[in-house]
């Protein structure tokens, strides 16, 4: 008797497995099933560099009739847009921090899409700023900027634009990062404005699913010297500490000075017509599954590669305490040791 019962418990056992991976074979088959582009009309924030730029061309060249979104229309990377991609991409200007903007946007789609197209298939908010800086170096228009365009911008896009994509039965998909998953030392302001925006997709995710409307979050991992994320870097580090008291100086003056040595060691600030590297094929190909694939994820984390993939899964593994005791430590080393406010010299201004 106990024999028949092990028996049949290795028989239910097998089964499981097998049955289960049945299961995940079958969801991922079907998961990896595309719609067809067709006609399909898409919205792309933030266009005139970086992400937005290098995304708006491919969906273009696959076949998606785009909108790219551009901060100034008349700059370099708006101009070569115009002639890289087919002339079924229309630019337009489009600063998401404006309403007047964002409804001139929306009327101007609503113009030019053909009544068979139905309304918006899809809604990309790319837009975003970055500002490195500990928070308390920060100033308060650099602060508020990351939160306007990150999260309000988003938001404002998604409010004034969901009457058509409601119409196209489409989706949202708001590029985050993440730092909307983890708190990185000298991206306080930039994590805020990350952390909101996924909480505010989760919700808007519930909230649109009675509509057959799919809000999806991207969270890339550090492509900087891809983008141009950090091209004002230098500019924001000498607002910093012009606004600085003497008191701030003097306390952080060591230490002000060896992080922004860092970042800007790292080889990925200043201006420059092009990136040092440009961005993989599979980081574009993960944006188009996002878009297409029947039954999406609700989340897409892309990283540079396999070992920051592999760290970023252990990460979210670990808890809390000890991913921020790795997350500090790693901090720490990128940083020369200095005491704070121990020099005697004067910096009376910082320059690069």
């Amino acid at each position: 008797m106990d024999e028949l019962v092990f028996i049949l418990l290795q028989i239910l056992l097998a089964a499981a497995i097998i049955g289960g991976f049945l299961c995940w074979l079958f969801q991922g088959l079907i998961c990896k099933a595309q719609l067809e582009v067709g006609n399909k009309v898409i919205l792309i924030t933030g266009c005139d560099t970086g992400i937005g730029h290098e995304l708006a061309k491919y969906l273009d060249s696959i076949g998606f009739q785009v909108f790219a979104g551009c901060l100034d229309t008349s700059s370099e990377g708006a101009q070569r847009l115009r002639v890289e991609a087919s002339n079924n991409l229309k630019l337009v200007n489009l600063d998401v921090r404006r309403d007047d903007h964002v409804d001139a946007a929306v009327h101007y789609i609503q113009e030019n899409i053909s009544p068979e197209q139905q309304g918006l298939y899809g809604v990309v908010n790319n837009a975003g700023v970055c500002v490195c800086g500990e928070f308390e170096w920060q100033t308060w228009d650099q602060i508020s900027k990351q939160i306007e365009v990150n999260l309000l911008g988003s938001m404002r896009v998604i409010k004034k634009c969901l009457p058509l994509v409601k119409a196209g039965q489409g989706r949202i998909i708001n590029v985050s990062s993440v730092a909307g998953l983890f708190g990185y030392p000298g991206l306080s302001a930039y994590c805020a404005s990350k952390y909101a925006l996924e909480g505010f997709s989760q919700v808007l995710r519930l909230e649109m699913e009675k509509f057959n409307i799919k809000v999806i979050t991207v969270q890339p991992g550090d492509f900087s010297k891809a983008t141009n994320l950090l091209t004002s870097h230098h500019r924001n580090m000498n607002e910093m500490w012009g606004e600085m008291d003497a008191t701030a100086r003097q306390e952080y003056q060591n230490y002000f000075t060896a992080y922004h040595d860092s970042v800007a060691k790292s080889g990925f600030t200043g201006e420059r017509r092009k990136p040092f590297s440009s961005l993989p094929q599979t980081f574009l190909t993960s944006f188009q599954a996002a878009l297409l694939q029947k039954n999406p994820s609700g989340r897409y984390v892309l990283m540079p590669s396999n070992s920051s993939r592999i760290r970023m899964t252990l990460m979210t593994l670990l808890p809390s305490m000890v991913s921020d005791y790795f997350i500090a430590a790693r901090y720490r080393k990128s940083l020369p040791k200095c005491d704070l406010g121990r020099s005697q010299a004067s910096l009376n201004t910082i320059t690069y």
